[in-house]
């Protein structure tokens, strides 16, 4: 019986300390890539997705602007990514060496919103799809759009209240809105 418990624990803490030796081993080892900037990639697997969602993102960003600065890595999702916190910065990835970076996203956020989302391609792709969706969120669509989301908001605020204190189902009055 203590030999079976035995064996049961090492078989069970094996892969954990092998996983970590091998995280420790790839993060002392040169790198012959691009220089990556200061931070911290976490845990392996989680990353520091953990630590984002246990506390408020702003603090957890602000925590890494201050100890790294404005420009550092992590790991979200499992997902190594550089984040800027400063304009200069954004200015100089979007705007002025743009054709040099690649936009990606986690796997997760691929799979919850859908691979056909606008912001997961580039390209002429991209270009398409952004001049189909334009014209109905310019200014002017929006201005018009605004009275009649308004009305539907009011209408289904008043059938909430209207219920005399019952539990509202959100699911269903959301479902209605959309298609109202």
């Amino acid at each position: 019986m203590e030999e079976s418990v035995m064996l049961l624990t090492i078989l069970l803490l094996l892969p954990v300390i092998l996983s970590c030796l091998l995280w420790r081993n790839q993060m002392k080892r040169p790198h012959n890539g691009p220089k990556l900037p200061p931070g911290s990639m976490g845990w392996p697997f989680f990353g520091e997705t953990l630590k984002l969602y246990s506390q408020n993102p702003s603090i957890f960003f602000g925590t890494r602007h201050q100890r790294y600065g404005d420009i550092f890595k992590t790991n979200i999702h499992g997902s190594p990514c550089v984040m800027l916190t400063c304009p200069k910065a954004a200015r100089f990835v979007l705007v002025t060496e743009a054709h040099r970076f690649k936009p990606s996203y986690p796997q997760s956020k691929e799979r919850l919103i859908g691979p056909w989302a606008i912001f997961f391609h580039d390209g002429e792709f991209h270009t398409r799809m952004r001049k189909l969706v334009q014209g109905s969120l310019s200014l002017d669509a929006v201005r018009t759009m605004v009275p009649l989301i308004e009305a539907v908001a009011v209408n289904t605020l008043e059938s909430c209240c209207s219920g005399g204190g019952l539990a509202v189902n959100t699911f269903h009055e959301m479902k209605k809105v959309c298609m109202e």
